[in-house]
This record gives C-alpha cells, structure tokens and sequence, in this order.
C-alpha cells in the first residue's frame, strides 16, 4: 500500500543526500529543493517550486535550469544559522502545509543525517508533521497517539526524545509496551516488529521517534 494516498495534500522537501527519490512523492502540491537537492531533482527529472539555502550546490547550468522551470529562489549567506534543511522546513510552514517528506535527508555525512533525524521534533513545534524518508525506512515523531505508517512484518524501533518518556502504549507490535517508559539512549525500543494494521503508538509524558523499516516481501 503506498505511503501516499492520491489526494492528500503535503510537500516533499528534496535534501542533498543519498538515495533514489521515490516517484510517488513527485505529486507534492509544494516541492522545496534545499540546495544540494536541486541537482538530484534535476536528475530525477521533477518540477521544483522553491529553493532555499546558499547555493553553494549550484551550477550555472542548474541556476539556468531553474530559471526555466520558475522555480522562487531564496538565497541566503553562507554563515547562516540554521541548515538547508531546517530552511525548507520554515518554507513549508509559513505556506500552511501540516504534512511534509523529507526526501534525501540521509545518505551522506553523519552529522547532517543527524540533525536531519531531529527535523521532525523541529517541525512538529512549527505545525508540521514531517516524516523521513530514505529507502525503506520512514521515521516520524511522536506525540500523544500517532498511527504508524507501517504494514504487517515491518521492522519499528521507538527513541525516547526526552530523558523519561513514559505512559507509551502500543498496538500492533509483537512486542506490547503497556504503560511502558523509555529513556533517552536507551535500546529497549529497538526492533519491534508490526503484526496488525495499523499498527499505533501512544506517550502521555514526553515524545518519540518512530523509525520503521520496510521488511522486504518474498518474491512470488
């Protein structure tokens, strides 16, 4: 089932990592490219609307290729504050969107892999539910009671975000947690594995990420 459904209304952020970019991402109603990702966007052949960042990624051919495409450009220095990334994600929310993928986000150097793991948590205080997406793995953040994007047989690791995160429960997942508490650096949530559609996970005090990955289907 695909992680997308046809009307839903999100962006796609489209980072300078690693990795194929999913097709069924293409339809985003807002596709911000955060600098490097332009020239994977380019070759993936999609329609960037925004690009942000320093363009410190960018070509003249590309500068060219986007002025053909009308694509808005939002340049800023170099020493800036905050990474590429984390600009795109301010575009999305000052747009109005609530659902945005973070496409290209991981794949590359460990440090912007993981201050791009840490993205949701920043977006969810904007109004953003943001999810990555690399490959077969999606991770999402959780607070209160979120349903997982996950089918029968993936793999989802839960991280406490917090020091204590407690009053987590879950449904769906060979492994229950009922009432349960993680700790920051813990690994008691690490590999559970969903067993029901939809699979859910619920924390009364502090928040989680959610990371699932896709167990690969036997051929036919």
């Amino acid at each position: 089932m695909p992680s997308v459904r046809p009307k839903e209304v999100y962006a796609a952020i489209v980072a300078g990592g690693g990795g194929r970019l999913p097709r069924r991402y293409r339809t985003a109603s807002l596709v911000v490219c955060a600098d490097g990702g332009v020239a994977r966007a380019y070759h993936a052949g999609w329609r960037p609307h925004v690009v942000v960042g320093d363009w410190d990624s960018l070509d003249f051919g590309l500068v060219n290729w986007l002025e053909q495409m009308g694509a808005e450009r939002i340049r800023y220095p170099e020493a800036k504050d905050k990474t590429d990334s984390e600009l795109a994600v301010d575009v999305v929310a000052e747009r109005g969107f609530r659902t945005a993928y973070l496409l290209g986000g991981l794949g590359k150097r460990v440090d912007h892999e993981l201050a791009n793991l840490l993205l949701p948590r920043y977006a969810a205080d904007r109004g953003v539910d943001l999810r990555v997406v690399a490959g077969g793995t999606l991770v999402q953040l959780v607070r209160g009671r979120v349903e997982l994007d996950a089918r029968v047989g993936d793999w989802v690791s839960l991280f406490s975000l917090r020091p204590h995160s407690s009053g987590i429960h879950t449904g769906g997942l060979r492994f229950p947690l009922v009432d349960g508490t993680l700790i920051l650096g813990s690994t008691l949530g690490v590999s559970n594995e969903v067993t029901e559609e939809p699979a859910w996970v619920a924390v009364s005090e502090g928040e989680l990420l959610a990371v699932r990955v896709r167990r690969p289907r036997p051929r036919v």
